[in-house]
């Protein structure tokens, strides 16, 4: 057997949640644009079948969405065609708010930010969930400010 010791160890013990900022239909094809994109997952968009992510759908309020897959595109918010997170996935159809969780990127992902454009870099938390169920969250990385992308000069 032939691994990536760390990326096995690590991928899935972490998520992106990014809101969907509005959505689309060109040329028949359903498109949900978000704020994660190549600027969090570099790989997975120049790399698709070898960094590919599970997506899944959410309601605003978190709760898993639910309803008939629609193959969709989901973007993210950098200025080229080709910022996709995923072709044609088939999820309940995405809408204006809804969230979407990039799965299985514990390993890599917040520590290869890639700062196309001056995106910041987003908070990083960690979570801990208690025998009981009760999750907890904790600050790990703040996220990146205007200011610390654009310092005053003196």
């Amino acid at each position: 057997m032939i691994t990536e010791f760390g990326r096995s160890l690590l991928a899935k013990n972490g998520f992106i949640a990014a809101h969907v900022e509005y959505t689309k239909t060109a040329g028949g094809r359903h498109i949900a644009l978000t704020h994660a994109g190549a600027q969090v997952a570099t790989r997975t968009v120049f790399m698709p079948e070898a960094w590919p992510l599970r997506i899944t759908a959410h309601h605003p309020s978190g709760a898993a969405k639910h309803g008939d897959p629609v193959p969709q595109d989901i973007a993210g918010p950098c200025c080229f065609a080709g910022d996709l997170l995923a072709r044609a996935r088939p999820l309940p159809l995405l809408e204006p708010g809804d969230l979407v969780a990039l799965l299985d990127t514990g390993a890599y992902y917040a520590t290869t930010h890639f700062a196309y454009n001056s995106l910041p870099e987003p908070a990083v938390h960690g979570f801990a969930v208690d025998p009981d169920g009760t999750v907890h969250f904790e600050l790990l990385r703040r996220a990146q400010t205007t200011d610390d992308l654009l310092p005053a000069t003196p």
